[in-house]
């Protein structure tokens, strides 16, 4: 008997061991980021300071841990980082206060060699499943997690990615988080009706293979919203700053996007001498100005013209990080309209409502550990004035330029 219980038991630990494999990783960094805003206006205050130029210094860091583990068919992740928003894992140091953590991961897997297909079925807060341009993150952001399911289809150069992410929830009327709660009296107005927000996205592609060096991917993605809930700041998506002196008319506002339909074409090439070339463009359905997309809009205006809907980028990359003293060197161009994408899940550098060029540089200092420098310039791209969608004068232009140190490691 007491053979048996101990046979019992260590195939029990045997198993709870291989099935407990696990893989774990992390990283910590530190940023420095120099922004200078500029509404070419050449305002002054009383005493002749200028107010159309304002600079921002900034000192951030971040931080993560994750662990992955599986077994046969099933695989699971669970992470955390630190806390800011979204699309942005840095926060700024605050006068030597510890900063909070948030799960930005926790999901399982569903995985299966069909022979000729390859299924992998994800469920939880994961990483993006669709495929997109991960330099200059004009459509997504890499540091975006999503909750919902993720499904990913290949079979031979052929292959289909799709999802359906939970966005939110709108509650007798009231947008918040993925909880709605109603009464008939409340489903009775259309104001006050209670919906899940919601994203479907699907997406095929295929890579083509032309020889050892050079290689390409083409994806074509409809993506389908249901949210009124997201909205992009005008003027480039840069605060007011110069309020007091600016003329109130041209002053930035939220354009609200109403259920969005987006077309996605993403194309990338590995070339010979370690190039990787990237193009991608993505239009939405059209979106208005009007007192529905902007508040404090004139209510039965004739002026009521479409929002830039429509993004493009193409970005040219030499080199990758992957051991000591490796480098990377890179140039992308962008042009992103006012109605094209939602912040909120796009690139924090990259709002809507901008168009310009960005350069950047990395090196591992040793393996794993990597220095980073970034710089940008960006002009405002439709230069409407927001309550009146007339075209404002060309010195009334808002300019971002932004460069960046990054330091890191990984493991």
């Amino acid at each position: 008997m007491k053979k048996l219980v101990v046979l019992a038991v260590a195939s029990l630990v045997a198993t709870s061991a291989n099935a407990a494999e696990m893989k774990w990783s992390g990283g910590a960094g530190w940023r420095y980021s120099h922004l200078n805003n500029n509404d070419n206006r050449g305002s002054q205050d009383g005493s002749g300071k200028g107010t159309s130029e304002q600079t921002t210094k900034t000192h951030d860091m971040t931080a993560n841990l994750g662990v992955t583990g599986g077994w046969e068919n099933v695989e699971w992740g669970i992470g955390v980082r630190t806390n800011n928003t979204a699309n942005n894992p840095y926060v700024t140091l605050q006068q030597n206060a510890d900063r909070a953590i948030g799960f930005e991961q926790a999901w399982f897997r569903y995985v299966r060699d069909f022979g000729s297909m390859d299924l992998a079925f994800t469920m939880g807060r994961q990483m993006n499943v669709l495929a997109y341009d991960t330099n200059v993150q004009a459509l997504f952001d890499n540091d975006v997690r999503w909750d919902g399911a993720g499904w990913k289809f290949n079979f031979g150069m052929f292959g289909v990615n799709a999802a359906q992410y939970i966005l939110g929830a709108k509650s007798a009327g009231a947008n918040g988080a993925s909880t709605q709660a109603y009464t008939d009296s409340t489903e009775a107005v259309a104001t006050t009706q209670s919906k899940f927000n919601y994203v479907f996205a699907f997406q095929p592609h295929m890579t083509w293979k032309f020889s050892d060096e050079i290689e390409t991917f083409f994806s074509v993605g409809y993506y389908l919203w249901s949210t009124n809930a997201e909205g992009n700041g005008t003027n480039g998506g840069v605060t007011d700053y110069n309020a007091g002196v600016n003329n109130v008319a041209v002053n930035p506002q939220t354009f609200n996007m109403h259920n969005p339909r987006q077309w996605h074409f993403f194309n990338s090439w590995t070339l010979p001498y370690n190039l990787k070339l990237s193009l991608e463009y993505f239009m939405n359905k059209a979106q208005r100005y009007e007192h529905r997309t902007i508040t404090g809009y004139p209510t039965g205006t004739s002026t009521e013209p479409d929002a830039d809907k429509s993004s493009f980028s193409a970005g040219l990359t030499y080199g990758s990080l992957k051991k000591a003293q490796d480098f990377t060197v890179g140039y992308a161009y962008v042009t992103k309209g006012l109605a094209s994408s939602i912040n909120r899940f796009a690139s924090e550098d990259v709002m809507a409502d901008n168009k310009g060029h960005i350069f950047n540089v990395g090196y591992s200092l040793a393996d794993n550990f990597n220095l980073g420098f970034k710089y940008q310039m960006l002009k405002e791209r439709a230069k409407l004035n927001p309550l009146t969608g007339v075209a404002l004068t060309n010195n009334q232009e808002m300019e971002s330029n932004t460069w960046e140190m990054t330091a890191g490691v990984t493991f």
